[in-house]
């Protein structure tokens, strides 16, 4: 007869746990296996109930059930819980010894599936991923024929599996056949192929995939199938056209950057010239042509920023922009460049609040939005840019025109006070079937080299950056209707100021300080030099960064303010102006740019910079940031 200490001592030899309990369900022996497998020294399950380390649905009470109805427990799944807090999934089979008909002692035995159930969870996690892959893939034996088809092989090429598996790979992964058979004996020869093939779909679609063969091998390391994985190219080609679009873009960007800083200088001089000369020329001929000659340096200015915003995202240069003063621009150009058989009719409501946004870009949204309305009547017609207040309440959307009628994804604004201008023309309407392309960028109906399809996606891109919002209503052979909300602000236009007119130059501040002013362009250095002597200053000039800090030091106690442009050779401006603040702190310094003009605070403060000036600016601007910044 074998003793209770030799019966523990093999049970301790046992890979399993095994617990010995009570009729009641107290734990009177434990196995070695058992600390091993749940963290704790056998000692501490004696004399527990055997619930305490149960969890979960099963329970000794269930155990204890089941013994009594069927005489055992068999392959039970069970949980329980390790020291740690974590928990082990378990398969417990049990028994017990009767007496007299009563249940007595109850031995369990509880072998470990943790690893079962990870290695079950991860299946079920790969079959969902083969599920859910887009790619084709396939094995074949080496005798050549399918025995697994996914269902990314079924979506690519519309042949159901039970269609494909136990015969040769299917005609639609054709094309050439010479190709095909050196992927299988690259396979099967370097374990490897990569190459492009020509397939097609069970309907006769073709298409053009990226192939992927590999030699798979069994325990032994013989070779035991192939599996070939099948994208379609389309996508990979267009993720790769994006990339290289994204490159040429920074490129154009970068492109974009030096020339606008070119063009930005040149017009400089130009600007302030005008300033100066209209000054001098008071008869009516000379102030049109300097109006005229203005006109065409703030447009070619308005240019060099739309590039700069298109390819670096500059935003928009946030102020208060007049609606007669708006509308006034592009009905001047509306009426010197289209033809004579378009007629204008431009309205404005009494005491129309102002908005706050980029003049520039508004005008861009405005001068789009006529162009299209121009090319939509060919033999002439009516062309009306009206502008109104509009109050949008509570639960009310911006403008409700007829179903059939509207873009049928019509943006709606928040609740609040806008400024509603409208561009409406009389001529050929948009049909209904494309009226929710016509934003789509490079959309366009106009025929080749007429158009790039990129007018109204930016018209709404600036309209979303102002935070506005944007309709349409048109109808076939009637016309359509543009309308552009934007948030108002609470001041209003002067009511004297109407459509085409321009205010007259502000008398511009002046003094007496002395002035450094730096710059590499000599031709911006010279008339900047003259504008300010003219108005009072004493102005000393530099070539660059090295001769204006040694002009600095020379002069440190005369020098009142400080110009530097911001990019020069050499030492440029941020670098010179830390030089000078080494040796006076205190001294204000303006820089000129003809690049980002509106960088935050914080930008400011790293440069060492009171204010930047967008380069070209006129007299006028310049001398009011200079007198602001010398009365702080």
């Amino acid at each position: 007869m074998i003793s209770a200490s030799s019966l523990h001592e093999t049970w301790d030899l046992l890979p399993v746990i095994i617990w010995k309990l009570s009729a009641n369900g107290f734990v009177l022996a434990a196995n070695r296996a058992s600390g091993e497998l749940l963290g704790y020294d056998p000692a501490e399950f004696l004399n527990r109930p055997a619930d305490d380390f149960l969890v979960n649905s099963i329970d000794f009470k269930f155990l204890k059930n089941r013994i009594e109805m069927i005489g055992r427990v068999a392959n039970q799944e069970a949980c329980l819980l390790c020291k740690d807090g974590s928990t082990r999934h378990v398969v417990i089979d049990a028994g017990a010894e009767t007496s007299g008909g009563s249940l007595g002692e109850i031995y369990c035995a509880i072998s470990d599936r943790s690893q079962r159930k990870r290695t079950e969870a991860h299946a079920r996690e790969q079959t969902e991923l083969l599920l859910r892959n887009e790619e084709a893939i396939i094995i074949q034996n080496l005798e050549g024929q399918v025995i697994y088809w996914s269902m990314g092989a079924e979506r690519l090429y519309g042949l159901p599996a039970f269609e494909a598996i136990g015969r040769p790979l299917p005609r639609e992964l054709g094309g050439d056949p010479q190709i095909l058979t050196e992927a299988r004996r690259c396979a099967l020869s370097t374990g490897e192929w990569r190459g492009e093939l020509k397939n097609s779909t069970a309907t006769g679609t073709q298409f053009v995939v990226e192939s992927r063969w590999a030699l798979l091998r069994d325990q032994s390391g013989n070779p035991q199938s192939i599996l070939i994985i099948n994208e379609d190219a389309a996508e990979s080609r267009l993720l790769e056209e994006e990339r290289l679009r994204a490159q040429r873009q920074e490129c154009i960007g970068n492109l974009a950057g030096g020339i606008a800083h070119d063009l930005n200088n040149i017009l400089q001089p130009i600007s302030i010239a005008i300033d100066m000369f209209r000054g001098r020329l008071a008869d009516n001929e000379s102030q049109e042509v300097l109006g005229m000659l203005d006109s065409n340096v703030r447009r070619a200015t308005e240019l060099v920023r739309q590039i700069l915003t298109f390819t670096s995202g500059v935003g928009p240069e946030r102020q208060t922009v007049e609606i007669n003063s708006l509308f006034g621009e592009v009905a001047n150009f509306v009426r010197q460049t289209f033809p004579k058989t378009i007629q204008l009719h431009v309205s404005v409501e009494d005491k129309i609040p102002a908005i706050l946004g980029d003049q520039t870009q508004m005008e861009q949204v405005l001068l789009n939005l006529c162009v299209n309305a121009r090319d939509a009547m060919p033999s002439g017609g009516t062309l009306h840019l009206h502008a109104k207040s509009h109050l949008i309440e509570e639960n009310s959307a911006t403008l409700q025109p007829s179903e059939e009628k509207r873009r049928t994804d019509n943006l709606r604004a928040k609740p609040g006070r806008y400024v509603c201008l409208t561009v409406r023309d009389s001529g050929l309407g948009i049909p209904r079937v494309i009226r929710n392309k016509i934003f789509e960028p490079f959309f366009t109906t106009k025929g080749p080299k007429k158009g790039t399809g990129l007018g109204l996606a930016t018209v709404l891109g600036i309209i979303r950056r102002h935070g506005g919002s944007l309709n349409l209503e048109t109808e076939e052979g009637q016309g359509s209707s543009f309308h552009v909300l934007i948030p108002a602000v609470g001041t209003s236009p002067k009511d004297s100021e109407k459509p085409g007119t321009t205010s007259e130059p502000k008398t511009s501040p002046s003094g007496g300080e002395t002035i450094l002013l730096v710059d590499d362009e000599a031709t911006v250095l010279k008339v900047m030099q003259r504008s300010l002597e003219k108005s009072g200053y004493r102005v000393l000039t530099a070539n660059d960064g090295e001769e204006g800090f040694a002009l600095f030091k020379q002069h440190a106690g005369e020098i009142h303010l400080v110009i530097t442009d911001i990019s020069m050779p050499g030492l440029d401006g941020p670098e010179m102006t830390a030089a000078i603040h080494k040796i006076s702190p205190s001294i204000p310094v303006l820089g000129t740019s003809g690049l980002d003009t509106h960088p935050d605070q914080e930008t400011l403060r790293a440069l060492g910079l009171r204010k930047i000036l967008g380069k070209p600016c006129n007299s006028q601007t310049i001398l009011q940031a200079i007198r602001q910044v010398l009365d702080e």
